[in-house]
């Protein structure tokens, strides 16, 4: 069933009016197996539809190795004062062994997300090579996954949704004749300590998660599947571990999954008791019922927003797996590019609801170990992650972020002080995982960076930003978060010697950008150095916004003094000796390809550096893009798309979302490294499965690039098409998000706007951009006012 021979396109092309017609923008669609997630936050499942045995990976996101554990190092604060020192005399082989040796967690990896194993259904009557009118799709309007086929003139049909308000995945088979619908049922995952049993009409699996890097597994699962059937000669007969459905019409499969996790420190919860309650709520729905619950939940959230971008409409009857790989200019498929934001959107939902954020692949993982831990990553991915929300209107997914946050600075405490000394804040470093570890993992090299913290509070001032009715969510979370932070930073930072620079300044020390090497040191490649441009960047916006949480809120007067006083103190902009922003205080040779462009935090997702407002910069910034490269990955080639969109090189930016979506998608979207992960063996799944380890990442980062290159709110003022591409010439979007509490729809023709209605949820000024002019407007609270052209 593998499409490979390009005469599809035009015979698709030709015949596509028989198609239906709802294979649009929005659907993806495949005439051979692939993988399609559903999820619904909390439960994951990656659909094959596969033939003659289906297979659906399950994840439920709180199923992880190991077990709560203490990993600070106290030696830490006693080599801190040499550390500095070594870097402050550019020994910088010295300073990275000393924290080697003395600074990191025990033990040195932190556990990861596990897989809670695989749903198979084996369809004993059906050969595949006798298979046709196969299709394999994904509707994102509906968050339907449906696969259908015709076997010996019977038409089959299998559709799975995955219910937020429900917390079941639901899945139907029927056939066109009575009694077609045939096949055995059974659980099966890599976890050793596993126990499958059967009962009338269920089958059950219960694990743990394992032992991982010396840690016990504490996390205990059950995963139990209902099936009901109607036929009049239907039958469901249990054996052992297994259920077989004989002589149906239909068959009704209802999965739940639960663990004994209710906080990293709380694992006392009963995951027998918490399924049988689950599914005891929904025995006796009907599909109908069951699906519209579903719907009445995900379309309040995915109908917000629409995208399109003018694409011829044949164009949308070609598997995806196909138009992902058309190239050409403004005569090729774009909505193809507004189907990829619509993804990314999708794939938010998906992951990110009411119990735990999205991680490095969502919430869709087949391994016991996969690439990365699978965890959240903090120096850059797990902000990526969150980059869609705001702008693409899914505010409420980033609910598990805030969560995660604060459970992270309870332990940042501990590690602010046991490993820094420094008895008020909290910190963490560049992971974390479901016990919401804080202490500095992996390597010296990667690992001992503190600004993740800082980073993940400009998640937080973002969210504020596009809505300023949030004064009491600031007042309860954001501030108290934001304010322990800056109180840790003011302890860590230090004072350069006159003998380091000749103006005194606040940096860090020990200070890296990360993942990326200053050079070789005693034949060791060394991170450690002092006064990051990431971290000073970093460090200016948290200041900064704390300053305003608290003059908003009437608070924390001394406090805003010395946040005033040390951001006037911190290091400014260095221009370096090629032209380009220094990455560091010090302007070393580090002129390679990376992947990681941390020193260009502060042009996106910061905006201390804007086009608008300052050229040196910004000319500088892209002399950085130039030196760094192309990095031959797929998340850090939307973070580049995104980096050109607020550089207001749509072209640029078009370039980079073109590679993202040829060369770092795989035929269902989903983005990859540049390795392949997560290769399962043939006894699990019953095939090789070739993913990425940071999908999600990957697709909400192009998402949101998408979006910077429609529309910016910045610094002041809505810019409207900022950095729209010549292929872009004809489109439209509703439901965009602008900072101050504004929603935007727009339509734009050969390049040029027809109309933007703007409409304030909270009354307040805004200067509006267009095409280098702006006019400044004043709106009342739930008022709207539409633009055209002649306004500017």
């Amino acid at each position: 069933m593998q499409c490979t021979d390009r005469s599809w396109i035009g015979w698709l092309l030709v015949v596509g009016v028989l198609l239906e017609s709802t294979l649009a923008a929005t659907t993806m669609w495949f005439n051979s197996t692939n993988i399609i997630p559903i999820g619904n936050g909390r439960l994951g499942a990656e659909v094959f539809g596969q033939i003659p045995t289906e297979v659906l990976v399950l994840n439920e996101d709180r199923i992880w190795s190991g077990s709560i554990n203490d990993p600070n190092n106290r030696n830490c604060p006693g080599v801190l004062k040499q550390v500095r020192q070594y870097i402050w005399e550019d020994d910088l082989y010295n300073a990275q062994s000393t924290i080697s040796e003395n600074c990191m967690a025990t033990p040195l990896k932190q556990q990861v997300y596990q897989t809670a194993g695989n749903l198979t259904l084996k369809f004993p009557a059906l050969s595949l090579p006798d298979v046709t009118n196969y299709n394999h799709s994904l509707d994102l309007t509906t968050a339907l996954s449906t696969t259908t086929y015709v076997f010996d003139g019977v038409q089959y049909e299998r559709t799975a949704f995955a219910s937020h308000p429900d917390n079941v995945i639901v899945l139907k088979i029927t056939a066109n004749e009575t009694g077609k619908v045939e096949f055995e049922a059974a659980f099966i995952t890599p976890m050793d300590n596993a126990v499958y049993t059967a009962s009338e009409n269920s089958i059950t699996m219960t694990g743990r998660g394992t032992e991982m890097y010396t840690r016990p597994g504490s996390i205990n699962y059950l995963a139990r599947a209902e099936i009901s059937v109607s036929g009049e000669k239907a039958s469901v007969t249990p054996g052992e571990e297994t259920i077989t459905v004989s002589g149906a019409d239909e068959a009704l499969i209802l999965i739940a999954i639960d663990t004994n996790y209710i906080r990293y420190d709380d694992i006392t919860g009963d995951p027998d008791a918490k399924v049988s309650a689950t599914l005891d709520a929904v025995r006796g729905k009907t599909w109908d019922e069951l699906l519209d619950t579903h719907l009445s939940d995900y379309q309040a959230l995915f109908g917000r927003v629409t995208i399109s971008l003018g694409t011829p409409t044949n164009y949308t009857y070609l598997p995806t797996n196909l138009r992902k790989d058309l190239r050409g200019g403004g005569d090729a498929d774009q909505d193809i590019f507004a189907l990829y934001a619509q993804y990314g959107r999708y794939l938010g939902i998906a992951s990110s609801r009411k119990t735990e954020p999205s991680n490095l692949q969502g919430i869709w993982n087949q391994e016991l170990s996969p690439d990365w831990g699978s965890k959240y990553t903090l120096n850059i991915n797990q902000q990526m992650n969150s980059w869609f929300a705001e702008p693409l209107n899914l505010a409420e997914t980033l609910d598990p972020l805030w969560n995660l946050i604060t459970e992270l600075a309870e332990r940042g405490k501990d590690t602010a002080a046991e490993e820094y000394n420094i008895t008020r804040g909290w910190t963490a470093h560049h992971n974390t995982n479901i016990w919401r570890d804080s202490a500095p993992i992996d390597s010296a090299f990667h690992g001992f960076w503190t600004p993740s913290t800082a980073w993940l509070a400009q998640n937080i001032w973002e969210h504020y930003a596009f809505d300023p009715s949030l004064e009491e969510w600031v007042r309860d979370v954001a501030y108290p978060l934001m304010k322990g932070l800056c109180e840790f930073y003011l302890d860590f930072l230090v004072a350069t010697p006159p003998d380091v620079e000749s103006e005194e300044y606040l940096v860090t020390n020990p200070s890296a950008s990360p993942e990326i090497g200053i050079g070789d040191y005693n034949g060791e490649n060394v991170s450690m150095t002092y006064g990051s441009t990431v971290d000073t960047t970093l460090l200016r916006d948290l200041f900064n916004h704390t300053i305003g949480f608290a003059s908003m809120l009437g608070v924390d007067s001394d406090l805003v003094a010395d946040l005033t006083d040390a951001m006037s103190r911190l290091l400014p902009f260095r221009i370096g000796s090629r032209g380009q922003i220094q990455e560091y205080a010090r302007d070393y040779n580090n002129y390679r390809v990376f992947t990681h462009i941390s020193h260009m935090y502060p042009l996106f997702p910061g905006a201390q550096i804007d086009p608008r407002f300052n050229t040196t910069l910004s000319e500088a910034a892209k002399v950085s893009l130039q030196i760094r490269g192309d990095a031959g990955n797929g998340w850090p080639t939307a973070w580049r798309a995104n980096c050109f969109a607020r550089l207001l090189d749509g072209e640029k930016a078009y370039y980079y979302m073109q590679r993202l979506l040829h060369n770092f998608s795989y035929d269902n979207l989903w983005s990859y490294n540049s390795i392949f992960q997560m290769e399962i063996s043939a006894s699990y799944v019953l095939l090789v499965s070739l993913c990425c380890a940071d999908f999600a990442v990957l697709s909400v980062g192009g998402a949101n690039a998408v979006a910077e290159m429609i529309l910016q709110s910045q610094n002041g003022e809505i810019h409207l098409l900022p950095a729209i591409p010549k292929s872009w010439k004809e489109g439209s979007v509703t439901g965009f998000r602008a900072r101050g509490g504004f929603t935007l729809d727009m339509t734009w023709s050969e390049g040029a706007l027809v109309s933007a209605k703007i409409k304030s949820m909270s009354g307040m000024f805004a200067r509006v951009r267009y095409d280098g002019n702006a006019i400044d407007l004043t709106f009342e609270k739930g008022t709207e006012k539409t633009l055209t052209i002649s306004n500017f």
